[in-house]
C-alpha cells in the first residue's frame, strides 16, 4: 500500500518528517485480517530512545499508539479530529530497542462529534507490546486556522467555526 502524504513541514515530533529528533513515524493504510480497514506504521526504537536498558520509553510507547490512532481517525474517516482523552492504555510488553515493530489502528465506533479508535503495537512476530483505546472529537477551523496547519480544501470544507 502508499504511503499516506505527510507534508514535509510538518512540526510534529512524532510523524514529522523533517523533525530533528523526533520519531518521524510513516504510515500506510492496509487493511486487517478480518477485512477491516485500518492504518499501520512499522518503527524500530532507537538505542537513545530508551527508559530501562533495551526496552522503549513508556511514555514514547504511549506516543506512537497516540499517532497511529491520529492517522486512523484523518484516514479512514476523511475528517480533522482533535484527541478528546484516552481511555485505555496497556502495555503487555515494552517494544525492544533495535527491534522491528508494528502498530496499528481503527475505528471502533464513530459519531458525527465522536470517534472511538482502538491502536495497538506488537513484535514483527505478531506478540502484542500494548494497546491505546482513544476517544476524538472534531477539530474546529479556529483551532487548525491558529495551528497554522496547512490542511488540503476537502478537509477544511467540513470543519465548524
Amino acid at each position: 500500500m502508499p504511503e499516506l502524504e505527510n507534508p514535509v513541514e510538518s512540526p510534529c515530533f512524532g510523524c514529522g518528517p523533517a523533525h530533528a529528533r523526533g520519531l518521524r513515524l510513516r504510515f500506510e493504510q492496509v487493511v486487517g485480517e478480518d477485512g477491516v480497514p485500518e492504518v499501520q506504521s512499522t518503527f524500530v526504537p532507537k538505542p537513545d530512545e530508551v527508559g530501562w536498558p533495551t526496552l522503549f520509553h513508556h511514555g514514547l510507547h504511549f506516543m506512537v499508539l497516540n499517532e497511529v490512532s491520529y492517522w486512523a481517525a484523518l484516514t479512514l474517516s476523511g475528517k480533522v479530529w482533535v484527541l478528546a482523552g484516552p481511555a485505555t492504555y496497556a502495555t503487555d510488553r515494552l517494544p525492544r530497542v533495535g527491534v522491528s515493530h508494528v502498530a496499528r489502528a481503527r475505528i471502533l465506533q464513530q459519531e458525527p462529534d465522536r470517534l472511538r479508535i482502538r491502536a495497538t503495537t506488537a513484535t514483527s512476530e505478531g506478540k502484542p507490546c500494548g494497546s491505546l483505546e482513544a476517544n476524538w472529537r472534531p477539530a474546529s477551523r479556529a483551532v487548525v486556522e491558529r495551528a497554522k496547519i496547512p490542511l488540503p480544501d476537502y478537509l477544511l470544507a467540513d470543519l465548524a467555526p
